[in-house]
C-alpha cells in the first residue's frame, strides 16, 4: 500500500492505494502526458474539460485494448475448435453489406 500526492490541473490531493508508489507514479506521469497533450493539440484551458476528455482519451484506449483481448482470446478458441476465425469474420461483413443492401432496397 502507498499514499502518493497527486498535483494535475490545479488540484492537490493524497491517494491511497493498494498498489506500490512506482506503479502509481507512472499511472500519474501518464495520465499528466495525456493532460498536456489535450491542452497543446486541442488549445483546451479549461481544466475540468481537460480533466474529462484526458478520463474519455484513457477509457477509448483500455477499451480498445480489451476488444483486442476479447477478439485475441476469441480467435484462440475458434483455432481450438477447429473453426477459421478469418472466415468468420468475411462471412459476418458479407452479411451486414447484404442486410445493407436489403435496407437499401425496402426504403
Amino acid at each position: 500500500m502507498a499514499v502518493i500526492q497527486i498535483n494535475v490541473l490545479g488540484t492537490s490531493f493524497a491517494l491511497k492505494a493498494e498498489e506500490d508508489l512506482p506503479y502509481l507514479e507512472k499511472i500519474l506521469d501518464y495520465y499528466k502526458r495525456v493532460c498536456d497533450e489535450i491542452q497543446k493539440s486541442d488549445g483546451i484551458q479549461d481544466q475540468k474539460q481537460t480533466a474529462v476528455l484526458a478520463g474519455i482519451l484513457i477509457a477509448d484506449e483500455l477499451y480498445k485494448e480489451k476488444q483486442k483481448s476479447l477478439e485475441a482470446r476469441d480467435a484462440a478458441k475458434s483455432q481450438a475448435d477447429g473453426t477459421d476465425p478469418l472466415a468468420d469474420m468475411e462471412t459476418e461483413r458479407l452479411t451486414k453489406s447484404m442486410i445493407d443492401k436489403i435496407d437499401k432496397a425496402l426504403e
